[in-house]
């Protein structure tokens, strides 16, 4: 019987260990929630993809935070016009991979939440 409770005890001491790395590597790096959803208060239109791509979330909340300026100083609606969206590099970090595709992902991400910055979605 001692060596069955001894057996019991490291098996389940295994299996929680599991289940503790297993539950912490879900949703690294993708600030994602405890239950795969995005942080609250993110936008609902970024929930996809903008926290599982650093570039286009960057863009995102760049052209977003733009956009409500622009739309507070009642200016025309404009995300090229931002020296941010035109130069797109923002928060390159090589093991992000190319620099050409990072731009690309960003100015996506800066075009949608400028979109929904200025027209408060």
């Amino acid at each position: 019987m001692g060596r069955f409770v001894s057996f019991l005890a490291v098996t389940l001491a295994l299996v929680a260990a599991a289940a503790s790395a297993d539950a912490q590597e879900r949703g690294r790096g993708l600030g994602l929630g405890r239950f795969g959803e995005p942080p609250p208060g993110a936008p609902a239109v970024a929930a996809g993809r903008a926290y599982q791509e650093p570039a286009y979330a960057r863009g995102y909340a760049d052209g977003y935070r733009h956009a409500q300026d622009d739309r507070a100083d009642r200016r025309s609606y404009d995300p090229v016009a931002h020296r941010d969206y035109r130069e797109a590099d923002q928060g390159f970090n090589r093991s992000y991979g190319s620099r050409e595709a990072y731009k690309t992902n960003y100015r996506a991400g800066f075009r949608a939440g400028y979109d929904a910055g200025y027209r408060r979605r």
